[in-house]
């Protein structure tokens, strides 16, 4: 298993003094759990008491239908909360599947203790409110970042979506993708084999290159490709 990430890197922990997060954790009953690749952490029917943080690995949600097809709704790695949405609420059960993508370990901690006041008025609980606020805000702008790649109409739409989001939060042309191709066929909700003869197609029309998840953003081509795309 990866490197679990420091606490100090976990947004949910900005602004609490270092010295204060074993008490943190402790007054948020804070505990620890590893999960192997593919194992479910949620099921759909559950009750989701605690929100989880992954410190390493990766976790995907999951939405299947009656009819037991599945699709990648989204996805967290290092860093990121999940489950939260379904915490916050009130006798609310999990609509979704949470499972571990690969070897992961997830801090879960109790989200009663975190929205409630703390009885021992600890400076750095209303801290943790005021960031959790904040990041239930970031995650509604990425579900609206995977509506928006959803909206394209073609594969190579979609993909030049999911790329150039990719892209903006990374800062780079070097492009990190934290999803396998079979991942990524199904959070796209197209085609694998149709998604892989377009990517080589945008490799042959010079608008990206690629080497397994890393993909390379071509100068002066990106614009191009995709206004021409638009128009077939």
């Amino acid at each position: 298993m990866e490197k679990e990430i420091s606490y100090n890197k976990v947004e949910l922990f900005e602004n609490i003094k270092e010295a204060d997060l074993d008490k943190l954790l402790g007054c948020i009953r804070s505990f620890k759990k590893d999960y192997q690749r593919e194992q479910t952490i949620y099921m759909e029917t559950d009750s989701i008491p605690y929100v989880g943080i992954v410190l390493s690995g990766s976790v995907h949600m999951i939405k299947e239908d009656i009819w037991g097809n599945s699709s990648l709704f989204t996805f967290y790695g290092p860093g990121e909360l999940f489950g939260e949405s379904f915490a916050v609420q009130k006798d609310i059960s999990s609509s979704v599947i949470f499972k571990a993508a690969q070897d992961s370990k997830v801090l879960f901690l109790a989200a009663a203790n975190i929205i409630h006041t703390c009885p021992n008025a600890c400076a750095f609980h209303g801290q943790i409110v005021t960031n959790l606020f904040h990041l239930l805000g970031c995650k509604n702008q990425k579900f609206i970042n995977k509506i928006e790649i959803l909206s394209k109409g073609s594969i190579r739409e979609k993909l030049l979506a999911y790329i150039s989001q990719l892209a903006f939060e990374q800062k780079s042309k070097y492009v990190s993708s934290p999803l396998s191709r079979v991942a990524l066929a199904e959070y796209l909700s197209v085609n694998r084999s149709a998604m892989i003869r377009e990517l080589s197609k945008m490799r042959d029309d010079g608008i990206i290159d690629f080497d397994k998840d890393t993909f390379i953003v071509k100068d002066g081509t990106h614009g191009k490709e995709h206004k021409r795309d638009s128009k077939k």
